[in-house]
């Protein structure tokens, strides 16, 4: 059954746009998949630091 909590159709739109461009950085050449990771890693940080774990009501 697929949540209706409109954060989790961003958060999962936000994850496949992320994942993609990291991909697109590897293959153009312009990333490693080191360079990749670590930029991944750094970014979940601040997400984490950004993120607003309170339900929504309902």
């Amino acid at each position: 059954m697929r949540s209706v909590d409109p954060r989790h159709t961003w958060s999962t739109g936000f994850a496949r746009t992320v994942a993609e461009e990291l991909r697109r950085g590897v293959d153009s050449g312009v990333l490693t998949w080191g360079e990749a990771d670590e930029l991944l890693a750094r970014l979940r940080t601040v997400i984490d630091q950004a993120i607003d774990l309170t339900p929504l009501p309902g």
